[in-house]
């Protein structure tokens, strides 16, 4: 099947341009975040692994939108680094600590069963000059002391303080001076553990950040939590080497993603004109194969603790105002960059190597508006192949296309665009005596190829991230308009820490001489703005900007974020549960437009009778503009499509309110809603003519006829749900003989047709 697909954006904005910002402020892999303020800038900086240059240093100056300044560390020494004799995937330079002291930038960051490294500049953009300390210090939180001394907080389980100073002033080189203890298996003094019964160190902390505040000394540190999450917490003293140290709650929050707690942050000042100062955070949360994604926490001081979001530390805001930055005036909302026409020089700083790059095998500057990669490994395995160009795939759904001159491959070569970790899966163009072919390979198995021309030029490969979903599928084109799916729908496989990206290769399975151009990448999202809704289109109810806040240690929070399965593998889409009676949800910016929304609808679970929503304008207690009642579905987990017309029209921009009435627990659960106009939709008939054609031992085919009126297909592969899938769909990968049964269904914003009948594959 060929298509064109057309999107709107390029990536995720923060800033909603009203003087609020939605979380997270970047929605990609952005991982171990520390922060601090020079003069009127702010800088953050995170970690980046196996990935190279490595650990971004980013500038703001209002927290919420970023630009890269530069990176700070170039390359690591070793063949491992360099994808030779070994590789160092989810290992290399861990957990960075930012710090400013007499003039000069530290970056200070730890590489497991090596040492510790710090890099200094003078400015941020750069140059860094990488040293080698002479002992490991796991997650560093560097800190300069108002005394002239230097120490650093360090360790996974117990914590240890260590002592650094300077050895030359004019680089700011350190070196350690303290030791480790007899028998001790870490530098320095062991100074506090934090209680955690049953773990394997009988206490757990990582992640340390160090500042002094109204003389006392606070360690921001990551224990593990509830749930198999963490949660941030301030370890309080007035002596840090000796203690006493008393520990506080300061981050418990699931945030819009239960079972992931934030965590694992720094903390700045932003002086005021009357001489206060407010205080935020920034702080990061795991969204699994996306990787760790960076959120801005207002932080309040209580009792000589810095509280992060609301209710003290238990409640991590989604949508809130901007930090209050004295005379800044206006500041563009914009994104990180992404897409790439190569015309520079130099590499735009979005990109990173997949561990260190051959420099001699790749130019910006032989063919000017290219970039050329030429074969810098023999290998059959991209996991193995230097110089693949990288960058982080942007949630909460994106696509990557890239253009390619393939004409001067040689014998062997492999070319194209992969989503990697460590394991991948890619669409590319193989080159084998003579015969060109594009080719989808899943983690060394290839499972589809198609034939085309040996003298063909350009070609255009994309890769799609389904909203929400942590799976991938591939399309190709020859003439960059009409592209053609290849494949089926493949899972993201994740390693450990570092979140999926979009990869760039080129790599040789007999010998090197070839090259490719790469004349464009472009990274396209269906939406960028945080928290700005149309009519016409769904809202996810997760995306919600509040909530109605039950204080909760034990973090049953109500309402919250899941999977509308338990079981993600199954059908990945996200609702709220856990709703009862006086329950609300929040969303600051629903466009009405000149006012043609004639109905409310939204996709509901309920095994309770009575339950409504109600829809209000601008506040809980304003104008109701429609009323939903929710059937009793028969099962909290059984999901029907509901409609409510509007009882007044709704003009513009408004602040929306969905109050929920009903059981006193657990009375339903919501997955989505929108406003429509026009007549309302009928639910499509069931799709008629499934036919499955098994076109090899691993390979089977599905088509059907179009339905009247859908506006997606699912399908029912054995026992997981496919959602959103164009006939023709090809499943990939399975085993030789291997029975299946298929069924497909038909949906549009009424509901879905019942299952087809279903189909077996033998």
């Amino acid at each position: 099947m060929r298509r064109n697909i057309t999107e709107t954006a390029n990536g995720w904005l923060a800033d909603n341009g009203n003087g609020t910002y939605t979380n997270p402020i970047m929605w990609g892999d952005y991982p171990d975040n520390d922060v601090i303020r020079v003069g009127d800038t702010y800088y953050m900086s995170s970690t980046s692994m196996h990935l190279f240059p490595s650990t971004p240093i980013m500038s703001s100056k209002d927290l919420v939108n970023w630009e890269y300044e530069s990176y700070a560390v170039d390359r690591m020494e070793g063949d491992q680094y360099d994808l030779i004799n070994g590789e160092v995937y989810d290992e290399g330079t861990w957990a960075t600590s930012l710090r400013y002291h007499n003039g000069k930038f530290y970056l200070m960051f730890n590489i497991n069963k090596d040492a510790a490294y710090v890099s200094i500049a003078d400015q941020a953009k750069g140059p860094w000059t990488l040293y080698k300390l002479e002992d490991e210090l796991y997650d560093p939180g560097l800190f300069f002391d108002d005394d002239g001394k230097v120490y650093v907080v360090h360790g996974q389980g117990e914590l240890y303080l260590s002592e650094l100073e300077i050895v030359d002033e004019e680089t700011g080189r350190l070196s350690i001076r303290s030791k480790r203890e007899p028998g001790a298996t870490k530098n320095g003094k062991k100074i506090y553990s934090y209680p955690c019964p049953g773990h394997r160190y009988h206490g757990y902390n990582e992640g340390s950040h160090v500042y002094k505040i109204n003389g006392f000394y606070y360690i921001l540190t990551t224990p593990i939590w509830k749930h198999g999450s963490k949660k941030e917490v301030a370890i309080r003293t007035k002596d840090l080497a000796h203690g006493p140290y008393e520990a506080q709650d300061i981050m418990a929050s699931f945030m819009n993603f239960w079972g992931n707690g934030i965590h694992q942050g720094g903390i700045v000042d932003v002086p005021q004109e009357d001489g206060s100062l407010e205080w935020w955070a920034i702080i990061f949360q795991d969204r699994s194969k996306l990787g760790r994604v960076p959120t801005l926490q207002p932080v309040t001081w209580k009792n000589g603790w810095p509280y992060m979001g609301e209710v003290d530390g238990e409640k991590a805001v989604v949508t809130y105002r901007k930090p209050n930055i004295p005379n800044l005036g206006h500041v563009e909302p914009k994104a990180l960059p992404t897409s790439d026409d190569f015309n520079a020089t130099v590499l735009g700083l979005q990109w990173q190597w997949n561990h260190n790059p051959d420099n001699s095998k790749w130019s910006l500057e032989e063919r000017p508006g290219f970039m050329r990669l030429k074969t810098s490994s023999v290998t059959d395995n991209l996991t193995y192949a230097r110089n693949t160009l990288t960058q982080r795939v942007v949630g909460p759904d994106c696509a990557g296309t890239v253009k390619l001159d393939v004409s001067h491959m040689a014998d062997g070569d492999t070319a194209g665009l992969c989503i990697m970790q460590r394991e991948f899966t890619f669409i590319g163009i193989k080159n084998e005596a003579g015969h060109k072919s594009i080719v989808i390979n899943d983690n060394k198995t290839e499972h589809v190829s198609v034939d085309v021309s040996s003298d063909i030029q350009n070609v255009w490969f994309r890769a799609e991230i389904p909203r929400h979903e942590y799976r991938m599928e591939f399309s190709y084109s020859v003439d960059g308009i009409l592209f053609t799916r290849l494949g089926g729908r493949y899972e993201m496989r994740y390693g450990t820490y570092v979140g999926m990206r979009f990869g760039i290769f080129n790599y040789a399975s007999m010998k090197l001489g070839g090259y490719v151009d790469a004349d464009s990448f472009e990274l396209t999202t269906t939406e960028n703005q945080g928290n700005l809704f149309g009519i016409n289109k769904r809202i996810d109810a997760a995306r919600y900007d509040d909530q109605k806040f039950v204080s909760d240690k034990e973090l049953q929070i109500n309402p919250k974020t899941e999977w509308i399965y338990a079981d993600p593998n199954r059908e990945y889409d996200l609702c709220i549960s856990n709703l009862k009676d006086g329950d609300w949800l929040q969303y600051d910016q629903v466009d009405f437009g000149g006012g043609d929304a004639a109905w409310f609808h939204a996709r509901v679970a309920s095994s309770f009778t009575g339950g409504t929503i109600e829809v209000r304008i601008d506040h809980m207690g304003g104008d109701l503009i429609s009323t939903l009642s929710i059937p009793n579905t028969g099962d909290i987990n059984q999901y029907v499509n509901v409609k409510s017309d509007l009882a007044k029209k709704v003009t513009g921009k408004q602040k929306l309110f969905l109050v929920f009435h009903g059981a006193s627990q657990n009375m339903c659960k919501l997955n989505w809603f929108m406003f429509g106009s026009g007549e309302f939709p009928q639910i499509p008939p069931i799709p008629e003519k499934l036919t499955v054609v098994r076109n090899n031992k691993s390979i089977v085919n599905m088509k059907w006829d179009d339905s009247p009126g859908a506006l997606q297909y699912d399908i029912m592969f054995d026992d997981k749900v496919i959602s959103n899938v164009t006939s023709e769909f090809t499943q990939t990968g399975l085993e030789p003989h291997s029975s299946h049964t298929v069924k497909v269904r038909a949906g549009n914003f009424a509901g879905y047709s019942e299952w087809s009948n279903e189909v077996k594959v033998l």
